[in-house]
């Protein structure tokens, strides 16, 4: 069923390209500058550098700084430190690849790794601070963007942390013995991992500015359909577009937040990519990410009531 969808799914997507070949190849542009302008300069020297502490096994003394923290309030492993703070740091999809290589690694649980994910894989700061927040918002405090992101993660892990009601155990689940590393092998290898991870982020945002794209200029009678399915496609375009809107700038916040929470179905997509070989579900990913979203629009109704 699923496999008979996505080619039917393949299929209207070139019609739709072939009968609206400007618009399609205006969204493809903005795709590629957007991942060459911002994505690549942004995540590509934190990729390569996470991947291989991650081969050279260094990433125990960031784990241990972290670990008294993060396993009383999310009942983390101290390898299950690294990846939540890796994805917090960062934007879509590094913190599902760390988990994913770490997890490949016998670092932690398969139950473990589901729960990470659940809420280390958000937008950068950088992206919610200066695009959402100042460009397209014109917030004066635009940090709060970033209070209510972190604040929805850190509710929706304690939703995960008390469905799943066990502690984590510190011992690796499994006996893979890790490959010791040579400095510049361990180099070569996270480059080469790192770009072929941004090349399928890239195929991925391309094609979901396409769709981005021609949703905007096919849907021109409902503002809120256009905001929406834009917000959910993609939230660098979704923000873009609910800026470019006569909407109170209450309401704004509130849609913002709830897009750059769930990270839009690129950003989804990405994830899963980054997951594969894995077996962690997406359905779960997906369902935690849509709540985090409603957590988030709360957060932001009441905040920002009082700070605009």
């Amino acid at each position: 069923m699923r496999r008979k969808f996505f080619i039917a799914a393949s299929v209207l997507f070139v019609l739709l390209f072939v009968l609206f070949p400007d618009i399609s190849s205006r969204g493809a542009e903005n795709g590629l500058l957007l991942w060459f302008n911002v994505i690549i300069p942004s995540l590509c020297p934190f990729m390569i550098m996470s991947t291989m502490l991650i081969k050279l096994d260094v990433t125990s003394f960031i784990s241990n700084m972290f670990y008294p923290v993060f396993h009383r309030v999310f009942r983390l492993s101290k390898n299950g430190c690294y990846p939540a703070i890796t994805g917090m740091l960062s934007g879509y999809p590094l913190g599902a690849k760390t988990v994913s290589d770490m997890y490949k690694t016998g670092a932690f649980s398969k139950s473990e790794a589901q729960y990470i994910i659940s809420f280390c894989n958000n937008a950068s700061p950088m992206f919610m601070l200066e695009y959402t927040g100042i460009k397209c918002l014109g917030l004066k405090q635009p940090a709060i963007m970033l209070v209510i992101i972190y604040m929805s993660a850190f509710i929706n892990a304690l939703f995960e942390r008390n469905k799943t009601g066990n502690i984590i155990d510190n011992k690796p689940v499994t006996s893979t013995i890790r490959k010791k590393y040579p400095l510049i092998e361990a180099l070569d290898e996270s480059i080469l991992s790192s770009a072929v991870t941004l090349v399928k982020v890239g195929g991925y945002i391309i094609l979901f500015s396409i769709l981005t794209e021609l949703l905007k200029n096919m849907v021109t009678s409902n503002e809120i359909i256009k905001i929406a399915g834009a917000g959910i496609l993609e939230i660098t375009t979704g923000c873009e577009v609910l800026a470019g809107t006569s909407l109170p700038l209450y309401i704004k916040c509130i849609l913002a937040s709830a897009f750059c929470a769930f990270g839009g179905m690129s950003s989804v997509a990405q994830t899963s990519s980054a997951l594969i070989g894995t077996g962690l579900s997406n359905r779960k990913y997906i369902f935690a990410k849509s709540r985090q979203a409603v957590i988030a629009a709360l957060l932001s109704a009441v905040i920002f009531k009082f700070v605009l």
